[in-house]
């Protein structure tokens, strides 16, 4: 279903200031905010796109091909795509381009790359195949297609501070297409590494929210937000045996993400949390775990951070009085709402065969 795009939406302010910000290369701070609505104000904050090479941008919006005459933003999250370009030429040149490209690191440089092509070999079809419908309901696959709707939408371009833009929705159920195309890598990591499914793409899903090209400010990289050189060493000197910190390249192919995060996930469950006796709590400390690491669980339970202790206070809880203190007490507001986030997606995902009875089991013989 095509979501309205001659509705106003508050995003879409946003992103028109944050387009200004983007081409004049202006500090997020010398925004004045007191002229936009709180919640769009809120989010200019939370998106600062800054000139520094951290890629200070959240995970789930991703720019490419920017370049003096024309820049695309997509935001995973929100199924947004803004475009904005000098001249009607090459504004037609880019929508067809973010249409017909399959963003694969593995071919492609999003910031850089000019001639995006079609999609792998495999499928035929480019990255954002049903997610993006055109004004007559239909996917886009070629570039006459992509070229009618370049045509329609330019009819509805606006002008802003001397260039031509056009912004376009994806279809509702965009998250689920974009997750759909990780779910083979995700069951084969599962269960190899003998953690729940649904654990890994609802991770994924918060992460990224199914960007392959996320990066955020503090170098996190691809769909599950490895950093090379704490998750991904971790990876190759626990599981595989030797000492190596990944390079982003291999970071950034969907596979291989997916098999590190994976395989972090087994390694906090069978190493640094070793001793939570109920398999659903020790889940809720992997997911904290993930994402404020498990010396700030101990610290959370233990002012002194002492692990023998915070161990015993955990296995003293319910279930459902450790979720509580996690989502309630945990030292990091960041991890509080983590929690939350991963837990409440994962029940979409659990149809997809958890194998839960399979990681538990490993989770005790490892106990042991």
């Amino acid at each position: 279903m095509l979501i309205h795009r001659d509705r106003v939406l508050s995003p879409l302010l946003f992103i028109a200031g944050l387009w200004l910000l983007i081409s004049a290369w202006t500090p997020v701070f010398a925004v004045n905010y007191d002229n936009y609505d709180a919640d769009v104000a809120k989010l200019l904050q939370e998106y600062q796109i800054l000139p520094d090479d951290q890629g200070s941008y959240a995970p789930s919006v991703l720019m490419f091909n920017e370049a003096k005459d024309s820049n695309t933003l997509v935001d995973f999250e929100t199924g947004l795509i803004v475009l904005t370009a000098t001249t009607e030429k090459v504004l037609k040149q880019s929508i067809i381009d973010v249409l017909l490209t399959h963003i694969d690191p593995s071919v492609i440089d999003a910031k850089t790359a000019q001639d995006f092509g079609l999609t792998n070999d495999e499928t035929n079809r480019p990255f954002f195949w049903e997610q993006v419908l055109d004004h007559t309901g239909e996917a886009i696959g070629s570039k006459w297609r992509a070229g009618k709707f370049a045509d329609y939408l330019l009819k509805q371009k606006t002008r802003q501070n001397g260039r031509l833009r056009v912004s376009l929705s994806m279809v509702e159920t965009h998250k689920d297409i974009a997750g759909g195309k990780y779910v083979n890598f995700a069951k084969a990591a599962s269960r190899q590494h003998k953690v729940p499914v649904s654990l890994v793409m609802a991770i994924m899903e918060t992460e990224s929210s199914f960007n392959p090209l996320a990066r955020s400010r503090s170098n996190a990289l691809g769909l599950m937000q490895i950093k090379a050189d704490t998750a991904g060493r971790d990876y190759f000197s626990i599981i595989k045996g030797y000492e190596h910190t990944p390079t982003s390249s291999f970071l950034y192919s969907p596979k291989n993400n997916i098999e590190v995060a994976a395989g972090y996930l087994s390694i906090l469950g069978n190493r640094y949390l070793v001793g939570i006796k109920n398999p659903k709590k020790r889940e809720y400390a992997i997911i904290s775990s993930y994402n404020g690491g498990a010396g700030n669980l101990w610290l959370s339970l233990d002012r002194k951070g002492n692990k023998t202790k915070s161990l015993a206070r955990i296995n003293k809880m319910s279930v459902s009085e450790f979720y509580w203190f996690l989502t309630n007490r945990h030292i990091r507001k960041e991890t509080r709402n983590y929690v939350k986030k991963v837990s409440e997606k994962q029940s979409k995902y659990a149809n997809l065969g958890a194998q839960l009875s399979v990681y538990e089991s490993s989770l005790d013989i490892a106990e042991r």
